[in-house]
This record gives structure tokens, sequence and C-alpha cells, in this order.
């Protein structure tokens, strides 16, 4: 496995591929070698935004296609040519988040007044 892999590379290659085991792999270098570097603060560090900028771009994207998702369900529920079932699946759906959405918001706004209750009573 003699090649020089740079950690740059190695960095890209966690990134896009399944398990340690393979990047390694990918990267020629040895798995031990692979899980040292990921012991190692900075390459941690680095590994660990790339991650973060990954997950978020993912949840941008979702996030972007809620909307998309949310009208095709109700044009589905709103569509008297078709069947009842599929009309109350789309309904039930909508409500189902909705109520999710509802109790993330009131968990977010409910958050700051816990964390003042917690302050008054210790300081």
């Amino acid at each position: 496995m003699g090649k020089k892999v740079s950690r740059t590379r190695a960095l890209a290659v966690l990134l896009t591929t399944p398990t340690i085991k393979a990047a390694a792999a990918e990267c020629g270098i040895a798995e031990k070698t692979m899980h040292a570097w990921m012991r190692e603060p900075g390459f941690a560090d680095a590994l660990r935004h790339a991650q973060d900028e990954m997950t978020r771009g993912a949840m941008q994207q979702v996030l972007r296609a809620v909307g998309r998702a949310v009208d095709v369900l109700e044009d589905i529920m709103q569509d008297t040519s078709i069947a009842p079932m599929p009309r109350v699946l789309a309904a039930k759906a909508i409500l189902e988040q909705s109520i999710k959405v509802y109790g993330m918001k009131a968990i977010e706004a409910a958050a700051p007044v816990i964390i003042i209750d917690d302050i008054g009573e210790h300081g």
C-alpha cells in the first residue's frame, strides 16, 4: 500500500464511501492508518466539519422539497376524481406533519423559558 495519500483526499473519500474500511482501501492505505488519522484532533475536526456541511446541505434540499410535497398531497386531497382512500391518506399525511411541525415550534418556543427558569433557580 506504499503510495502517499493526503489527508485532504482521505477526508473526501470518507465522505463518499460507506465504511472506513472501504475509504482506506480506496485511498490505498491501511484501515489502521485511517483510524489513526481519525483520532488526530485536526483531522477529526475537519471530518466533523465536512460531515456537518454535508448534513446541512441535505437538510436544505429536504426543506426545499417539503413545499412541493405538501402541494402534491393537497392536489390529491382536493381532486374529487381520485378515489376517496388516496385523498384521505393525503389529508392524513398533511395533518400528521402539521402536528409535528406545531409540536416542534411549541418546544422551540418553550426552550428559552426553561433556560431562564433554570438560571433563576440556580443563579
